[in-house]
């Protein structure tokens, strides 16, 4: 499922760093309506062997804006409109009902007041579809060098391993929160129009992200393609990279 926020701020304009993740992913724990519930899913979230998913998603923020290069900033003018995806109900209801009836709510330590929250139902029927990001894909895999430094390599869309490795961890996703096996199940992606523009590097805590944007094609069995709707595509979606919207 998908929220759909518009918010603007009760100033002029809303100014934030140019590398706003980490402020929308803190926005997002301190606005869930349950304590417990966000504790459980900041410090541990839902396991499939050794690893966690948070199983929750974010885009970019979608307005008009200005970019200062100078002090690394944006400033956006006028409202904003927000996408946060979750197949986890809990997650959803709380985030919708805190957004909508908080009297005060800050972001960036400006306060903001929400225009509008509509909930969206992602039911893909599709076996093949175009999408579009709303937030980067970032995909890579971590190994050892020969000193027994952690290495850590991103892969581009025209990479063989792209595909496989977003099919992957979406059926490790999948099977963490169902708590059974895709089976048969499988996704497929490959870009139709990212250009070198798409790339994006990010900072996040002080590491260096890769990630694309662009539109791409994938296929895939329709209940796989749905899930993938709401948790998103790719690594790290709980720190906004990895939603997408089907266009055709």
């Amino acid at each position: 499922m998908k929220l759909i926020v518009t918010f603007s701020s009760n100033e002029s304009a809303l100014k934030l760093p140019l590398n706003y993740q980490e402020i929308l992913q803190g926005f997002i724990y301190h606005n869930l309506k349950d304590p417990e519930f966000a504790k459980f899913l900041h410090n541990q979230g839902f396991t499939n062997g050794n690893q966690t998913f948070k199983l929750f998603t974010f885009s970019q923020l979608f307005g008009k804006y200005t970019l200062l290069k100078e002090t690394k900033e944006i400033i956006f003018e006028g409202p904003v409109k927000w996408y946060v995806g979750s197949v986890v109900l809990k997650f959803i209801n709380g985030l919708g009902q805190s957004l909508l009836t908080s009297q005060l709510l800050e972001l960036n330590g400006q306060k903001i007041k929400v225009g509008e929250v509509a909930c969206r139902k992602d039911k893909s029927e599709c076996e093949k579809c175009r999408i579009k990001m709303l937030s980067p894909i970032t995909v890579y895999s971590t190994y050892q060098n020969q000193n027994g430094k952690k290495i850590t390599q991103y892969f581009d869309p025209d990479d063989p391993a792209f595909s496989y490795l977003i099919e992957e961890n979406l059926k490790k996703k999948y099977a963490a929160f169902y708590h059974r096996d895709p089976q048969n199940m499988f996704l497929k992606i490959k870009p139709i129009r990212v250009k070198q523009k798409d790339k994006h590097i990010t900072q996040y805590k002080g590491f260096i992200i890769n990630a694309w944007g662009g539109s791409y094609e994938i296929e895939g069995s329709p209940e796989l393609i749905a899930f993938a709707e709401s948790v998103g595509l790719g690594s790290k979606n709980s720190q906004g990279f990895g939603m997408f919207e089907v266009t055709e």
